[in-house]
């Protein structure tokens, strides 16, 4: 079932109602959509060959769930809900899906969906599955091997139906990239629940439309300062509205930095040239998997210290098996630097209110002990 969004409500409103939707948004603008799964897929190279990129790793667990007896207790959520939707047919209508091969989540989706349709299981009209395979490191061989894989996502996209992307096109997503950059920069004004709205139902249109709904959603509201503890937000991908808005509660989420936060849009969509994109895109640090590793770690001190955070947030996943190792490190890191880190552990997807309330207080105490 595909949601409409109407064009009479306020852009702010549109956004929500996008991001809310998911990639069960209508598609108005008559373009192939390209499935995505995973941060690290080159989108406006994607979107440059006449397609529109949408994230298929989002939305509510389907009552019906085929693949449930197969798929095995630690994996993620996310995973989980792609996979059984996948079997019951929900993304037919898409041209073609890329995993990010550097994604771990992304991976284990794409292992068991070949699988499945392997097994000769998956329904008529299943899409064609990519994985787009691309080393996070700067090194000679490394640049020439992530040349030869984005060629094979290019050579990907033509096979389904899509055009090779030229000069023009790839400088028109570059420039509107940049455009969008800009607003979303200034909607950090607004509060961190609906920043992340705003930002996410990016995920579901094409930059285009993105961009025209942030520019009129930025003009609309009321950009005073908001004042209150400057807080980080490190750990499992999160986009729990109820979490969010806690975070609202508390102070300012300044820093958002986790998968389904700042890192996305990367700033490789910015670049016209597939070079300068693989480029910025292999060197990103945002990827727990950039070599060295540290890297990683460092980036996200970095970003914490220029942010000016009293306070960073860490929260992970019940199944989280890859930041959880950072914490000991990125705590130190964090307090040599004077500012505070509260860990609120493991939660489920949709936290209860229980929950909620047990960080909420964790949080403020932590931030009223404060010297």
């Amino acid at each position: 079932m595909t949601t409409v969004i109407g064009q009479t409500a306020a852009a702010g409103e549109l956004l929500e109602s996008a991001c809310a939707a998911a990639d069960r948004l209508g598609d108005s603008e008559s373009l192939p959509r390209i499935g995505l799964f995973g941060l690290g897929v080159p989108e406006g190279l994607v979107a440059a060959a006449g397609s529109v990129c949408i994230h298929v790793n989002f939305g509510a667990s389907p009552d019906n769930e085929p693949m449930r007896d197969v798929i095995e207790p630690f994996v993620d959520h996310e995973v989980r809900v792609f996979l059984n939707r996948f079997a019951l047919g929900d993304f037919n209508g898409l041209a073609g899906v890329v995993f990010a091969r550097d994604d771990a989540a992304a991976l284990t989706a794409y292992q068991y969906a070949t699988e499945w349709v392997r097994q000769g299981r998956a329904p008529v009209g299943t899409p064609p599955l990519f994985l787009f395979n691309l080393v996070h490191s700067r090194t000679v061989a490394a640049q020439k091997f992530n040349r030869i894989q984005c060629d094979k996502l290019v050579n990907f996209l033509v096979r389904v139906g899509l055009d090779r992307p030229g000069d023009a096109a790839m400088s028109a997503m570059a420039a509107l990239s940049r455009r969008r950059d800009g607003l979303l920069q200034a909607a950090r004004a607004v509060p961190g629940a609906l920043t992340t709205q705003w930002r996410n139902a990016g995920r579901f249109m094409s930059v285009a439309a993105h961009t025209e709904l942030l520019e009129r959603a930025v003009a609309d509201f009321d950009r005073a300062e908001r004042a209150g503890p400057r807080l980080g937000l490190v750990g499992s991908a999160v986009d729990d509205p109820g979490f969010l808005a806690m975070l609202d509660r508390v102070g300012v989420l300044v820093a958002d930095l986790q998968a389904y936060g700042q890192f996305w849009p990367g700033a490789w969509e910015q670049k016209a040239d597939i070079e300068a994109m693989l480029d910025v895109l292999s060197g990103d640090p945002s990827c727990p998997r950039i070599v060295p590793p540290q890297n990683h770690r460092q980036s996200l001190v970095d970003r914490v210290v220029a942010a000016e955070c009293d306070l960073v947030v860490c929260q992970l996943a019940q199944t989280d098996d890859t930041f959880g190792w950072e914490l000991p490190a990125l705590k130190a890191a964090l307090a040599a630097h004077g500012i505070r880190f509260v860990h609120l552990g493991f939660r489920d997807h949709r936290p209860d209110a229980d929950w909620l309330a047990g960080a909420e207080q964790k949080l403020v105490q932590a931030l009223e002990a404060a010297p």
